[in-house]
């Protein structure tokens, strides 16, 4: 199967959790289903619905800040500015790693184009950014069945997917909960995902779990192991 990498970046970021209203808090990187619309709007699919897979690598360490904005609502009809503090990512950067039977194709031909038919952003509309190729690959090898021996994957790992972490002095092992696992279009979601990551971009060993309740790959791109969602 054919995959590709391409890189996104940008100066903040903002992926609103779905449960904070007064404070506007993010998750710590990007959540797949923003990466699959972030896909669709380079492909120009206003409502995007795909089965193929995408892996999330942090490029930059997980940064945020808190700031307030002075943001446009709504009181009987009648505009007016309300203060509301946001959690901004800073810096962020991440390589997303695409593989399947759907789009692949078509994604490579916008990226190697420079082009997109919708603007592309982090999370919302005034954290623009850029998709650059990265890379693609020829044969992209899906891992059916592991043995419980220790593997290493560059990607955020879902926690469904992980028997045992083999834990290292120098890395800095963080949790996210709570991510949308999957759009089925007309903004309805299905499911959810926890993900453990590496607050610095590095790598993560674990020995891995294959039986899981949701459809999670690993897969290897070229030499790397990738977790695929």
């Amino acid at each position: 199967m054919k995959g590709l990498a391409f890189d996104i970046k940008g100066s903040i970021a903002h992926f609103r959790r779905p449960d904070t209203t007064a404070t506007q808090m993010t998750y710590p990187f990007i959540t797949p289903t923003a990466v699959r619309g972030l896909v669709g709007a380079i492909l120009g699919i206003e409502d995007f619905v795909t089965q193929d897979k995408i892996g999330i690598e942090l490029l930059n360490p997980v940064r945020t800040v808190a700031q307030q904005m002075s943001m446009l609502g709504k009181d009987a009809g009648t505009a007016f500015n309300r203060p509301t503090t946001i959690e901004l990512l800073v810096n962020p950067s991440y390589r997303i790693y695409y593989s399947g039977n759907e789009y692949t194709e078509s994604l490579l031909d916008h990226l190697v184009n420079e082009k997109a038919v919708y603007l592309t952003y982090l999370g919302t509309a005034y954290a623009l950014t850029k998709p650059v190729l990265y890379r693609t690959y020829s044969d992209v090898s899906y891992i059916t069945a592991a043995e419980e021996k220790e593997i290493e994957a560059k990607t955020v790992i879902p926690t469904a997917l992980i028997k045992e972490i083999v834990l290292k002095t120098d890395r800095y092992y963080c949790r996210a909960g709570g991510y949308m696992y999957e759009y089925k279009g007309n903004r309805t979601f299905e499911k959810s995902i926890d993900f453990l990551y590496e607050k610095n971009g590095k790598a993560i060993s674990f020995i891995p779990q294959m039986d899981t309740l949701l459809d999670l790959k690993l897969a290897m791109f070229g030499e790397d192991l990738i977790c695929l969602v």
